[in-house]
């Protein structure tokens, strides 16, 4: 793992993605945490970022504490397992998926009865796409993941 502050300027065009891409604004100095396919980005020593494929989106602890106003997948109970064990969302399992989701959108996961979510991933096609059969979504990021576990034993 490899730890690195990043510029300012990259920081606020970083800010300015997430804005765009989910809604939600982030400033302070960010350090980027490098952990394979999806990297960790840490907002003034909190972990409210991640970054796969070099585009930024918010982490699972960025999407409780900021609340998306947008986006939101829920899905039924008995998908949670699969999803807490890294599985991306599939159709049959979503109840609920924000209409204004389109393909490649950031999106963050819910269970039914439940608003806190418990991953966050990209959208495989449009809102209204979203039954039938296939995956929905790709789980970036997830509860209990490598991430996930790093900002558990990384709190102060």
């Amino acid at each position: 793992m490899h730890r690195r502050r990043l510029r300012k300027k990259e920081a606020k065009e970083i800010a300015r993605e997430v804005f765009e891409r989910s809604g939600v604004s982030v400033e302070g100095d960010m350090d980027l945490i490098e952990f394979g396919e999806v990297n960790l980005i840490l907002v003034n020593n909190e972990p409210l970022l991640i970054e796969y494929h070099g585009k930024h989106y918010v982490s699972v602890y960025g999407a409780i504490k900021l609340k998306p106003e947008k986006y939101r997948v829920t899905v039924d109970s008995g998908a949670l397992e699969f999803i807490m064990n890294g599985a991306d969302v599939m159709k049959p399992g979503i109840v609920f998926a924000d209409s204004r989701i389109k393909e490649g959108d950031f999106v963050y996961i819910t269970v039914e009865g439940k608003e806190s979510p418990i991953a966050v991933g990209i959208a495989l096609c449009n809102a209204e796409e979203m039954k039938g059969k296939g995956k929905a979504v790709k789980n970036l990021h997830h509860l209990k993941d490598r991430l996930w576990n790093y900002m558990l034993e990384n709190k102060k």
